[in-house]
């Protein structure tokens, strides 16, 4: 049962004495000094000291007795018992109130031990976090003092910060329209007008000036995405804290977060096109192709040196990483199929080897077209190997299939930049090279594939996150489901019309007259 223990005492000093009050002198016979502490004759005074507590903790699970629980700097005895009660419901709660380590400390310490354990693209965004966002903000505090208002105040300053980071991109985009406009009039200004042109100029160069220093300054925006992200991060790390008996609870799990609106895909029809071209913006960050115009592209890119690559991606929806990881010996091209068992992941530029997800783990059926480019790009390299190799330059990757003349691997950042200046020169509108695989799906859901051999292809976790996130309604389907509808009613209204113009007919047979005879006939001969 709780029971606190309260007591002032102050840092005064002067002579010592003894339990009973006997003062203490030294061997030499002076007074023997130090702190007086709870001794003090000036405690009676109500403004001298301070208060502080000790209690009892809960025993160790042994039944060892622990430490005291001990702390002062309280103003009023009130004060000292409530925080010791305090203290006291959280040892009964499991807490190591003793524990003095701070949130930094802790989360230090957890990243050492989880280095092993995690992926290492996993353990470098639990750093990046951490040094971002945890340290600043929560590093201070003893874990055993943290609590949700102190997380979710980190948050709400994140979302404050959002807006002055949106506010100062709005502030240099329109200097940057400022700038462009000075440009323009002082072109269009005569060249006869000497002084007007050096001041237009002046002013022109000075609203560049400005931009340029101005777009130095410009951050992202942290994302409602990217703050659920760095949540999950934190909320793996005070899981083990309650394992460990720091903290009672998992606050991460508590705080209110803004809701994630994830873009949805949309395909490039003519209109936003014409919208794209006049403005320069996309509908939305995930774009896919049409089949026409997917059709256009490859016929641009089909002398290019990666064109296998380009096939694999827009039909196959390899991820880059995978693309690049490929090796000859998870190709089997007399079964046409692609095994993915690897990956190539970067951590600030870096590239690591790396398992996929269990469910990224699969096997791709390729087309017939594919493995005729396999083939072909073999046969190709071969004859790259026997080059270098005269020179003693071939680089052995393993076995990648996907590499530069020498036999070098390519770093995954390559494709993604490739098919950006690719994309560009085709004169097509833009998708990155993710939104390629978001178009295989889309794509192969158009060609009546089933949705489950889709998500296979594709290496997803769930059939309904094929559906909901991979697979755009192509134009054609939209057509085609606008119709159906239509046409259903108007079989419908045709068939009824038809019947309307015949007469029925009586279920008993014509109707008959009074002698039996039916009626409107004449009757034959007696």
């Amino acid at each position: 049962m709780f029971e606190d223990k309260t007591y002032k005492r102050c840092s005064c000093k002067g002579q010592l004495s003894d339990k009973e009050g006997k003062l203490l002198y030294n061997p030499d016979g002076s007074p023997k000094i130090g702190g007086l502490e709870k001794t003090c004759p000036k405690l009676a005074q109500r403004t001298h000291g301070s208060w502080y507590y000790s209690i009892e903790l809960p025993p160790n699970p042994d039944g060892s007795r622990r430490p005291r629980a001990k702390k002062g700097g309280f103003r009023t005895q009130e004060d000292a018992a409530n925080a010791a009660e305090k203290v006291w419901k959280a040892a009964q709660n499991g807490i190591n109130v003793l524990s003095k380590e701070t949130v930094e400390e802790y989360l230090r310490r957890w990243l050492k031990k989880k280095k092993h354990d995690l992926a290492v693209t996993t353990h470098h965004e639990y750093t990046r976090d951490t040094e971002l966002y945890f340290i600043p903000h929560l590093g201070k505090l003893q874990m055993r003092h943290l609590h949700t208002r102190s997380i979710q105040a980190m948050y709400d300053w994140i979302v404050e910060d959002n807006e002055r980071r949106e506010e100062h991109r709005a502030k240099t985009d329109k200097l940057g329209e400022e700038a462009r406009a000075a440009y323009e009039t002082w072109m269009a200004t005569p060249q006869d007008q000497k002084e007007l042109r050096t001041e237009l100029r002046a002013r022109w160069w000075d609203l560049r000036r400005q931009h340029t220093e101005a777009r130095k300054k410009v951050q992202r925006v942290t994302g409602p995405a990217t703050m659920r992200s760095i949540n999950a991060t934190l909320s793996s790390a005070l899981a083990d804290a309650v394992d460990e008996e720091l903290i009672a609870k998992n606050y991460a799990t508590m705080v209110s977060l803004p809701k994630v609106t994830k873009p949805k895909g949309l395909v490039w029809t003519d209109e936003r096109v014409a919208r794209w071209k006049r403005t320069g913006k996309k509908p939305s960050p995930v774009m896919v192709w049409t089949t026409e115009q997917t059709a256009q592209f490859l016929d641009f890119v089909s002398g290019d040196r990666l064109f296998p690559l380009w096939h694999l991606v827009v039909f196959r929806g390899l991820r880059r990483g995978e693309a690049a990881a490929i090796t000859w010996h998870e190709i089997d091209l007399k079964k046409s199929v692609l095994h993915v068992t690897e990956q190539l992941v970067t951590v600030s530029y870096e590239v690591h080897d790396a398992t996929p997800k269990a469910d990224s783990v699969r096997d791709i059926k390729l087309d017939s077209q594919a493995v005729a480019l396999l083939k072909a790009w073999r046969k190709a390299q071969q004859a790259e190997r026997e080059m270098w190799e005269k020179e003693n330059a071939w680089i052995d990757s393993g076995g990648r299939v996907f590499t530069h003349e020498d036999g070098k691997e390519y770093h995954p950042q390559v494709f993604t930049d490739r098919w950006d200046r690719l994309v560009e020169l085709s004169g097509l509108p833009p998708i990155r090279l993710h939104d390629a695989r978001h178009g295989a799906g889309s794509q192969a859901f158009a060609a009546g594939v089933a949705p489950k051999v889709i998500q296979q292809m594709l290496g997803h976790s769930s059939l309904r996150m094929t559906m909901d996130t991979y697979t755009s309604i192509m134009p054609t389907l939209e057509d085609a489901a606008a119709e159906a509808a239509v046409v259903l009613v108007e079989k419908a209204r045709k068939k009824a019309a038809k019947a309307a113009g015949k007469p029925k007919k009586d279920k008993k047979g014509p109707e008959k007259g009074p002698r039996g005879k039916a009626a409107g006939k004449k009757p034959g001969p007696a």
